[in-house]
């Protein structure tokens, strides 16, 4: 076993929260009371055995298992444990926390390498599962976190509506879970999932089994839900209450991934560490996130690659992952992100995994559980070194499989890139995936999937550099137009207005104030522009739409939602090359009156061949971020 030195010691528990033992009491104190699984009406048996004490009836438990939490002096707890009803009682004992770069962790346990997770800095798929996080709550308004509901179970003998967090510890755990893949601030190991706050710690990072317990009960109770939890805390002793507790939710298809403690000790003295049915999960030192042992020591001082010199280890723990140094999301109000180390950052690396199984398994029963336990252990490596002297080497997790371990891959419409000019995504950026940036001013507004281009009804984003479409083109993309009132509205272009010609245009597409669509192309051989019009009213319905627009030298074409809507055959030879034309999303002024466009662009892609009906219909059907090559 490793021998470390007095200082290190005071270092890790100067830099790391972790469990106290309750306070001696030489007068009332708290108690759990187990019932037996026969009784019935527990709320009227909690009632009745605590007034016949005269104890302070607390909590009352009927889901994950049957019983109460009490005040009481150990006189009045013995005579409950002596009831017939009564299985068994139990002290209730303090406790508290175990504390768009990729982190570390991320990169470490290969989710980043795992093109199914698909972590690319492009929110198009978040993970269809629900995450329970039973710990000091969650920034139920942080805006890179997918919070979808929460409760309290700290101020009253039920869990209430809420959850938000005083402290930071519970969103620092539920960031590293699932913070969303969207060039933000970091991202989680199960991107976007589904988080559920259930706040079980007060403001400082502590509480009670009993609190523990009532969060335990609502998850069970919710297994229908939920199908992962995350339990980043623990208490000294084995807390039989506890077990039996997430053994129900176990049994309703729930998924426990637990931290091992902060002490450097045998996990086995702790809950729920030292139970069966959860995974326990140990915290890997590990500062460049990858293998070899070769990383600089950053926020803290350790060996790379090694056992965390402040983990619990042990014959309990199932699982190593990154634990130190994790970068992750905090509330806004402390700086939205932040870097912390414990073994409560490890856990939630594992419920990450669990999640992204939990998409596809659906677990209904313990034995779905199990099952996913014994996968993400099966996944696991070896290339770390386990210096803690137990004698057993766990697994590191690892999420590299795809086969294992996927975020949902998004919907894909397999289009060859051949002749694509230019694609912009707007994902917070005006960076072009395939071709120039954009140039001008923007907002970013949330779309069907991530965000596109907010344009306000003067201004407009242009490019200079896009490659000359002459022969044959396509341009489309996805829109939300605001209401406006009589007048053209510019969609994109490639069309400027010199002073004395206002027809030297390669093609623009725009909406007509009595609500059609038109598209106009300046062919060389006529040179005039040809006009193509189809009304289309449901475009303002203040939803997204797919709009698509072709020409060769056979026809013009125009799609609304992957449907034909109108075409016309073309007048042959070659569009009106343009060369010093820019390419314009949005408004553009004329010799008239300006072509304002109030509204959102996403997804814009421009290509110098005309894509087919089949190509365009399989864009629609895969959703606004769903292009991808072959």
């Amino acid at each position: 076993m490793r021998r470390r030195t007095g200082l290190a010691v005071l270092l890790v528990v100067a830099s790391l929260p972790v469990w106290r033992a309750a306070e001696a009491s030489t007068s009332e104190a708290g108690y759990i009371v187990v019932l037996r699984p026969s009784t019935a009406d527990v709320d009227v048996t909690a009632a009745r055995l605590s007034n016949g004490v005269s104890a302070d009836l607390g909590a009352v438990y009927e889901t994950a298992l049957d019983g109460f939490s009490v005040t009481a002096t150990p006189q009045e707890a013995a005579a409950l444990a002596r009831d017939p009803l009564v299985a068994y009682v139990e002290a209730d004992v303090r406790v508290s926390i175990d504390t768009q770069s990729v982190p570390t962790g991320v990169a470490r346990s290969f989710a980043g390498g795992n093109r199914s997770i698909d972590i690319d800095g492009v929110d198009d798929v978040r993970v269809d599962v629900d995450v329970a996080v039973l710990d000091g709550g969650i920034d139920l308004q942080h805006p890179d976190l997918n919070v979808v509901g929460g409760v309290d179970c700290t101020t009253g003998p039920i869990c209430v509506a809420g959850g938000d967090d005083d402290g930071q510890h519970g969103t620092h755990v539920a960031g590293i879970i699932g913070a969303l893949d969207n060039q933000v601030g970091t991202v989680g190991v199960a991107p976007g999932s589904r988080l559920w706050s259930v706040k079980v710690l007060d403001a400082a990072g502590t509480g009670f089994v009993s609190w523990i317990l009532r969060g335990v009960d609502w998850v069970a109770a919710n297994a229908g839900t939920i199908e992962v939890a995350n339990m980043s805390l623990g208490a000294p002793g084995f807390s039989q209450a506890l077990r039996d507790a997430i053994q129900s939710a176990v049994g309703g298809g729930v998924a426990f991934a637990v931290s091992a403690g902060n002490f450097d000790v045998d996990a086995a003295g702790y809950s729920p560490s030292a139970f069966d049915n959860v995974l326990t999960v140990s915290a890997l030192a590990d500062f460049d996130g990858r293998a070899g042992g070769a990383g600089t020591p950053t926020c803290r001082f350790d060996v790379d690659d090694t056992l965390a010199d402040f983990s619990n280890w042990g014959q309990v723990v199932d699982i190593a992952a990154p634990g130190s140094c994790i970068e992750s999301t905090v509330p806004i109000e402390r700086g939205s992100y932040a870097v912390l180390s414990g073994t409560s950052m490890a856990a939630p690396h594992v419920s990450g995994a669990l999640a992204l199984l939990a998409r596809t398994t659906d677990p209904a029963d313990a034995s779905d559980v199990q099952a996913m336990y014994a996968t993400v252990l099966a996944a696991g490596n070896a290339s770390w070194t386990d210096d803690s002297g137990d004698g057993v080497r766990e697994p590191l997790l690892d999420l590299s499989a795809p086969s294992l371990f996927a975020a949902g891959i998004p919907p894909c419409a397999a289009i060859a890139s051949t002749d694509q000019v230019a694609w912009w995504s707007a994902e917070g950026s005006m960076v072009a995936r395939t071709g120039p940036p954009l140039g001008g001013a923007t907002g970013y507004v949330p779309a069907v999937i991530g965000s596109g281009f907010r344009t306000d009804g003067g201004s407009s984003l242009a490019s200079p550099d896009v490659g000359v479409v002459d022969t044959s083109m396509s341009v489309e993309f996805w829109m939300k137009p605001m209401p406006t009132t009589g007048v053209v509205q510019m969609l994109v272009s490639r069309w400027d207005f010199p002073s004395d010609d206002d027809s030297a245009r390669s093609f623009a597409l725009s909406l007509s104030p009595l609500g059609d669509l038109v598209f106009e192309t300046d062919e060389t051989t006529a040179q005039r522009p040809e006009e193509l019009r189809a009304p289309v009213p449901t475009l303002a319905d203040g939803n997204f739409h797919h709009v698509a627009a072709t020409w060769d030298s056979a026809s013009i074409r125009l799609f609304v939602d992957g449907v034909l809507v109108a075409s016309k055959a073309s007048q042959a030879g070659s569009l009106n090359a343009a060369a010093d034309r820019q390419f314009r999303l949005g408004s553009k002024g004329g010799l008239g009156d300006p072509f304002r466009y109030t509204g959102v662009l996403d997804e814009v892609s421009v290509w110098e061949r005309a894509l087919t009906p089949t190509e365009i219909a399989s864009i629609v059907t895969a959703g606004p971020t769903g292009r991808c090559t072959p």
